[in-house]
């Protein structure tokens, strides 16, 4: 039950966190000069508010780096790391979106001078603290784009958004030499330096010195059972990992195909796969679908192959003490529930386990599953091939 509390606190407490950190540096802004001397003018307020976008704007893009760090203290903060990178795209989108109102904004406030004067900010002649601020903002908005618009491989995605480390930089280089916080507020100046160097240290934990800081594990490939030409059971065998099922790990896999396939550039991408073993088997088993390049190439993987595991993160099995519970599975997204029933004792909560296929033969783990139904009171399985029995309803559910 403290589990389930202490998640649900955290869902609640990260956003209000972020919320909070936002606001701070329009309250140090109001609190420096009478508001009625900074909206005098179209000029003068079009600049106010374009400071207060860039403020609120330039903490936003701080955070994210902070959240697409993957710190177990955040993750806790937001309940699992699902909800935490629902987060990280939300905040990522209003960062964007406040860093363009303060563009929008700085260039209607030159333009009420004269069209040349506002066109000239966006041109190097106006000098290195401002053209930063233009570079930084025209390669967010093109990651961004990509991020959002384009359908990219995985690998490419980790690199894009790798990027935001770099835009941020000249970011912080346009906010911290331009006049703006220095002038408005010794305290805002401080508090946006410190959010600047917090997200900036994120940034090197993770993307630059990741292979350093980061706690990983190393197993080895003991097994790996081809279910059939597109699903795969690996079995790896190293140090125990302590988690909860339900939950997932980022694995890294070393083996001279993939290294002849993808090269050394992608020798450290980690890609995230379900956990489906027991807290208490000796090996840890995850389950893969080829749905793209690299999980294709994971087939052509065999006993000794390299490992590397960063994990357990999520949050997916937390609230699973209630005592009647309906588990609803779509094809390879059995993968937690297997873990979840391979975990199940003798006595607890009352379990209707609906595995939805498109056909039979594509329903892994059924034996199993049943297996474990009969010796579990309480565990009931239902199969439901889409292609005789049509989709799972909400109706059918209530019967």
């Amino acid at each position: 039950m403290r589990q389930v509390v202490a998640h649900r606190l955290g869902g609640l407490l990260g956003p209000f966190v972020l919320a909070f950190l936002y606001l701070v540096p329009l309250v140090l802004w109001a609190a420096t000069a009478p508001l009625d001397t900074r909206f005098t003018g179209r000029f003068q307020t079009l600049t106010s508010i374009a400071l207060l976008l860039a403020y609120a704007g330039t903490s936003a893009f701080a955070l994210n780096l902070v959240l697409g760090a993957r710190l177990r203290a955040v993750e806790a903060l937001f309940g699992g790391l699902d909800r935490m990178y629902r987060a990280h795209r939300v905040n990522g989108e209003l960062a964007f979106a406040l860093l363009l109102g303060h563009v929008v904004l700085i260039l209607a406030s030159r333009a009420t001078i004269s069209t040349e004067t506002a066109l000239d900010l966006l041109g190097p002649g106006a000098g290195w603290t401002v053209f930063a601020g233009v570079l930084a903002f025209t390669g967010m908005t093109v990651a961004i784009v990509v991020t959002l618009f384009v359908r990219v491989n995985h690998e490419l995605f980790v690199y894009v958004q790798r990027s935001f480390g770099v835009v941020f930089l000249g970011a912080a280089y346009h906010v911290f030499t331009s006049s703006g916080p220095r002038s408005d507020s010794r305290a805002l100046n401080l508090y946006l330096a410190a959010l600047a160097t917090l997200g900036i240290a994120a940034f090197l934990y993770r993307s630059v010195l990741g292979s350093l800081l980061v706690r990983r594990r190393r197993y080895r490939v003991v097994a790996v059972n081809r279910l059939d030409e597109n699903v795969t059971e690996f079995e790896l065998l190293g140090e125990p990992l302590a988690f909860a099922p339900g939950q997932f790990v980022f694995v890294c896999f070393h083996s001279p195909t993939l290294d002849r396939q993808f090269g050394p550039l992608l020798r450290n991408q980690f890609h995230p796969f379900s956990i489906t073993s027991a807290p208490d088997e000796r090996t840890l088993r995850i389950t893969v679908k080829a749905v793209g390049d690299y999980t294709r190439a994971m087939r052509l993987l065999e006993p000794g192959a390299e490992a590397v595991v960063e994990g357990p993160y999520g949050s997916f099995g937390a609230e699973t003490e209630n005592e009647r519970q309906v588990w609803i599975a779509g094809g390879i997204g059995v993968t937690p529930f297997l873990s979840m029933a391979r975990s199940l004792d003798g006595a607890g909560s009352e379990v209707d386990f609906y595995y939805c296929v498109e056909r039979e033969p594509e329903a892994h783990f059924l034996d199993e599953l049943r297996s474990i139904s009969r010796e579990r009171d309480g565990f009931r399985v239902v199969l439901v091939p889409r292609e005789t029995d049509g989709f799972l309803t909400g109706e059918r559910l209530a019967a």
